[in-house]
């Protein structure tokens, strides 16, 4: 009969070292669906804070999509206008001395001319 009993003390060995392991997981299983369950409400709380602040960012940067947009477009208009006045001046310059050089060409061959009439005589 004392191997039978060695069978069952042995059995009862594991099934409470058994129930201990289970009641051990099951605690620790408790822990962290409780730790998840409040990271849970925690997040939820901060994404409730942050929703505002992410909504402003939101429009804070359409917003300046819209200024870089029309900054560009500025640029633009910008660098259009003084081609525009680049050109015109030079048009403008070159109005006033080709006149003075075609002038300066003539007073040259008016002055030759002149030279060539007073030693003739």
């Amino acid at each position: 009969m004392a191997p039978s009993m060695g069978i069952n003390a042995a059995l009862t060995i594991i099934a409470i070292v058994s129930v201990i392991a289970l009641l051990i997981i099951a605690v620790a299983a408790g822990v962290v669906i409780r730790t998840f369950l409040r990271l849970e409400r925690v997040l939820a709380r901060t994404e409730q804070e942050m929703a505002p602040l992410l909504f402003d960012l939101k429009v804070l940067l359409g917003e300046l999509q819209k200024i870089v947009r029309s900054g560009g477009k500025q640029m633009e208009r910008v660098e259009a206008t003084l081609r525009y006045v680049d050109r015109e001046l030079r048009d403008t310059i070159e109005t006033f001395t080709v006149p003075v050089q075609e002038f300066g060409i003539w007073a040259r061959a008016v002055r030759a001319g002149w030279r060539y009439f007073a030693r003739r005589r």
